[in-house]
């Protein structure tokens, strides 16, 4: 698994270079969007981590990069 950092957190990710890494990644795209759609629509809409930040604020920046490796 490699890791990116994105606003100094860290994520981890599968680089597609089999099938069975190329199902992961996209297992984790498909999680990333879910992530998104809950923080823009529902249960996370308006809410905010102890720190102030919103939840999955940076999902949007890992979504990109990950659909990048998809391709």
């Amino acid at each position: 698994m490699k890791t990116i950092v994105i606003n100094n957190k860290e994520y981890s990710y599968c680089l597609p270079n089999s099938y069975e890494n190329t199902k992961i990644l996209k297992k984790q795209i498909k999680q990333v969007k879910e992530k998104i759609r809950a923080s823009q629509n529902g249960c996370y809409k308006d809410k905010v981590t102890k720190k102030g930040i919103p939840y999955y604020q940076n999902y949007p920046e890992l979504l990109v990069f990950l659909e990048s490796l998809a391709k």
